[in-house]
């Protein structure tokens, strides 16, 4: 089993704040989306996994804090760079998942299967890097072993306004998908992807045949190659794909409101506790915590109030200031703010603002 991760995107949705970092480097509690999402196959898994990394927007600041933080001890990564197809503005643009997922086809050619039990263990998990599962794949390892199926697609139930920004499937009586659609149009179904998938060896071969397909028909004005159209594809071809809804869930970071509501489940899972402060470092002076709340290390809180569902980076400094349900990131400067449901970069000053919904990139000053 390899693992594939296509992570090259920019991030258009939540922009400005990934002007200057990938949006897998949005911290909450004290970690990185990225991080979350490793951390899950660490525990998942007990050997060396591959893991085959499509790298494209702020490369190097990938591939540094991946060797920072020392994930070569736990994975065989391998980079593969997807080139931009242009840019505007100086930001770069690409062909879209299904290329990203599509170049890791180079890490499969050696592979050959002989058993049933061979195709599924040569095969892979693709994540999103802005899918964060709420446990680690065990359940959808289980599903995907036992049960007669060519691979998994995990699900979630979306509000029927919701779902036309979504990928969504049909599936029948036995959760079998019958039909994907990308973002469509008039309401088809309220199950939408949820960017976990697991295919065995000769599927995800299929699926590589099936996108250079449309990549090969590709023109320079056309539109990104979706995944979606190549998996619905693999259902035409007769492969039999389960769709799957986590039983803890799944956290989508890719759009503010929704991660706004992942920060809030990650809170619960992890506060910061008052009689943490002292060995985190943390001043707390003339203010008032509402928990659940995140504080990292090296953080100064003065004449303030600070929650529900605040997740504070280290270092940083917040005086005279409201703020509730808002990711701050490290090193911020925050005085006489009120703010509600923001998200605000690293290293970012603020002075002075009574607004809510901010969304600031790092090394901002206002």
């Amino acid at each position: 089993m390899k693992i594939i991760g296509p992570i090259a995107g920019i991030g258009y949705r939540l922009r400005p704040f990934t002007l200057n970092k990938p949006k897998a480097f949005l911290t909450i509690g004290g970690k990185t989306v990225l991080d979350h999402i490793l951390e899950k196959f660490i525990d998942t898994f007990n050997t060396k996994l591959e893991l085959i990394l499509i790298i494209g927007y702020k490369k190097k600041q990938l591939i540094n804090y991946l060797k920072e933080r020392k994930y070569e001890n736990h994975f065989n990564i391998t980079f593969i760079e997807q080139i931009p197809r242009g840019y505007k503005e100086h930001i770069p643009y690409y062909w879209g998942l299904g290329e990203a997922v599509y170049l890791s086809h180079s890490r499969f050619k050696n592979s050959k299967t002989i058993t049933p039990e061979d195709n599924k263990r040569e095969g892979a998990i693709i994540f999103l890097g802005d899918m964060v599962p709420l446990e680690d794949y065990s359940y959808l390892l289980f599903k995907y072993y036992e049960s007669d199926v060519d691979g998994i697609i995990t699900v979630m139930k979306v509000l029927k306004e919701e779902a036309s920004s979504y990928g969504v499937v049909e599936v029948d009586e036995n959760k079998i998908i019958q039909k994907l659609v990308e973002k469509p149009k008039e309401f088809i179904s309220d199950l939408a992807i949820a960017g976990i998938y697991v295919f065995s060896n000769n599927t995800l071969k299929m699926l590589f045949k099936n996108i250079k397909k449309y990549l090969d028909q590709r023109k320079d004005d056309g539109k990104e190659i979706s995944l979606t159209e190549s998996l619905q594809d693999l259902v035409r071809q007769g492969y039999k794909i389960e769709a799957v809804e986590l039983k803890k869930g799944i956290l989508d970071f890719g759009r503010p409101s929704e991660v706004l509501k992942g920060n809030k489940v990650l809170i619960e899972r992890k506060s910061t506790k008052m009689s943490e402060f002292s060995n985190l470092n943390i001043i707390f002076e003339r203010s008032w915590i509402k928990n659940p709340v995140y504080i990292g290390e090296n953080t100064k809180i003065i004449n303030s109030v600070v929650g529900s569902y605040v997740s504070i980076g280290d270092g940083s400094y917040i005086t005279n200031s409201i703020i509730s349900n808002c990711i701050i990131e490290k090193n911020v400067r925050l005085n006489n703010i009120i703010t509600e449901n923001s998200i605000i970069g690293s290293n970012v000053i603020i002075d002075g603002i009574i607004k809510d919904n901010l969304i600031i990139g790092d090394k901002s000053v206002y």
